[in-house]
């Protein structure tokens, strides 16, 4: 009798476990899901927003009066924070992006600078005309990198969860075509650093 009793407790707490294990299984699942799916979505927001701020920058150099650009670098300012937004949401903690990063702040400082002053009481001068072409160079290079990266993720089925678990699990550099990208466009960006931004 106690016997059977014990066997009829350890086949529920059996059952049990193995229910509770499953649902585990199931909610981590999920959360991997989720996490993926966010990661993707800032990834393609980030590769979209790196195509406007180079559209919003040729627009800017094709107006015919510099006095009349304060609209356009507002929304290159507007569009280089959603831009610097959508990379501090991807797991890219062990991937140096400093120099994008740093790009892309003096870029939306150079563009509000230039946007809340009085274009027409002070208009662009030739040096930040120059920059302003510069940067529109630097922008078409740094969206180019990020494409490649995005068909290289699309066409290998990468997946930006499985590079977060790589990245943490490994102690040297990791191999992996897409953050060797990232990294490549971010030595790219530190030649840019000798870009005339103005005043600080």
């Amino acid at each position: 009798m106690v016997r059977n009793f014990v066997i009829g407790l350890l086949a529920v707490a059996v059952v049990a476990t193995g229910i509770w294990g499953f649902q585990e299984r199931e909610e981590k699942q999920v959360l991997r899901v989720t996490a993926e799916n966010n990661y993707q979505r800032a990834f393609h927001e980030l590769a979209y927003h790196l195509d406007l701020i180079e559209d919003q920058l040729g627009a800017t150099l094709a107006m015919n009066s510099r006095r009349q650009l304060t609209p356009a670098l507002a929304d290159v300012w507007r569009v280089v924070s959603l831009a610097q937004e959508n990379i501090g949401q991807l797991p890219l903690s062990s991937v140096e992006l400093g120099k994008t990063e740093e790009f892309l702040f003096k870029l939306g400082r150079f563009s509000y600078r230039t946007s809340i002053r009085d274009l027409e009481k002070e208009p662009l001068t030739d040096e930040e005309y120059e920059t302003l072409e510069k940067l529109y160079g630097y922008a078409k290079e740094i969206r180019e990198e990020v494409r490649e990266s995005q068909a290289m993720m699309m066409q290998n089925g990468e997946e930006w969860v499985n590079i977060d678990a790589e990245l943490a699990a490994s102690k040297e550099p990791l191999d992996n075509m897409m953050v060797n990208n990232l990294e490549v466009m971010n030595k790219s960006v530190d030649s840019y650093s000798e870009t005339d931004w103005g005043q600080d």
